[in-house]
């Protein structure tokens, strides 16, 4: 699982005297030890800034401070103190009780928004694909955090957003398509990018590069199957040749971030394409997810990523830039949308 990112913070604190571990009752002290002790060998391995981190004077810190917090809970909200001492904005740590993540991250200002994104926020739009105008496909892709999902789940969503493509391409007229990722704060990005494939075609989406920004991996799309490093993340059934050569406008904002970003890196350098609207939040560095004691789960980052280019750019910088016109109730109103159309005719 890749690009996880969500917004707002979950604060919960619970009471709990002891963990129950493997049918084993664990004192609060030795579960908090039991984690952290995992958790900095993960992180140790795996962090792409690893290499600059005074490990030996940062873990008897953090795991001081965890523990003063008298619940395996409230431990692992010290965890947010960590991600900021080594610099780490696109860490999380998952709970079954909450979310825990960076203040590193960029603060989006009120100045940053407008009405029209604010309330479309708050409605939380659901995934959406359909015609506006007779010819002009649309695909709204909001964020999708799937945490739990298994592998036929994540399939049977990438399969949805495959198949919406098609239906809408078998009984319309569609001159070219806009993707609309203006609310896509992250989440799964292989979903995204499998249900994309009819758009996309066999092609490299991502390359990532290690701490001295030399690739070290790369991911793709073949025959509607995602993969990372030759390992399938997400998979759908073609049921017709994907069209690569068709005119494609990708709209991206303020809340554009992590998984949203990565499929307009996937995108960024496909012919006929073009990103319109506003520059994205900036989290293009690749998670991947870790499991960690007591049902909890880490994203940690493991490198850069870019487009094909190799190029890493921290956030995605709109062709056309279009600021603060979104009209979700009336898309024929919205600017981002009137310069995606003229796009895809002068095409």
């Amino acid at each position: 699982m890749k690009r996880l990112l969500l917004v707002v913070i979950i604060g919960v604190s619970v009471v709990f005297p002891k963990v129950y571990s493997q049918g084993k009752v664990t004192s609060v002290q030795d579960s908090i030890n039991m984690f952290y002790d995992r958790f900095f060998e993960e992180l140790e391995a795996n962090y792409l800034y690893r290499k600059s981190v005074n490990w030996s004077q940062i873990k008897p810190y953090i795991k001081k401070e965890a523990l003063k917090g008298g619940t395996f809970e409230k431990s692992l909200e010290i965890s947010s103190k960590l991600f900021d001492t080594i610099q780490g904005d696109h860490l999380l740590l998952f709970s079954e009780k909450g979310m825990y993540q960076s203040n590193l991250k960029r603060k989006i200002e009120q100045e940053d928004l407008h009405r029209n994104l604010l309330i479309a926020y708050s409605e939380e739009l659901k995934f959406e694909a359909k015609v506006i105008n007779d010819h002009y496909g649309y695909v709204f892709i909001p964020g999708m955090l799937l945490l739990n999902a298994t592998e036929k789940e994540l399939n049977e969503r990438a399969q949805k957003i495959y198949d919406a493509i098609l239906k809408l391409n078998k009984t319309q007229k569609i001159k070219g398509w806009i993707i609309d990722l203006r609310l896509n704060i992250g989440g799964n990005s292989n979903v995204m990018l499998a249900g994309l494939y009819h758009l996309i075609g066999d092609n490299t989406v991502s390359l990532y590069l290690d701490a001295d920004k030399n690739v070290k991996n790369r991911s793709g799309l073949h025959n509607g199957i995602y993969y990372e490093d030759q390992k399938i993340q997400a998979r759908v059934k073609t049921i017709a040749k994907p069209n690569t050569e068709i005119p494609v406008a990708l709209i991206t904002g303020v809340m554009t971030a992590s998984a949203g970003e990565f499929v307009a890196l996937g995108f960024r350098g496909r012919k006929n394409t073009v990103i319109i609207g506003e520059e994205s939040y900036g989290l293009t560095t690749a998670n991947d997810l870790f499991e960690l004691p007591f049902k909890t789960k880490a994203a940690i980052t493991l490198s850069y990523a870019t487009d094909r280019s190799a190029v890493f750019t921290k956030s995605i910088k709109p062709q056309i830039e279009i600021v603060k016109e979104a009209d979700f109730k009336d898309l024929t109103k919205d600017k981002n949308v009137i310069e995606a159309i003229k796009f895809i005719d002068s095409k």
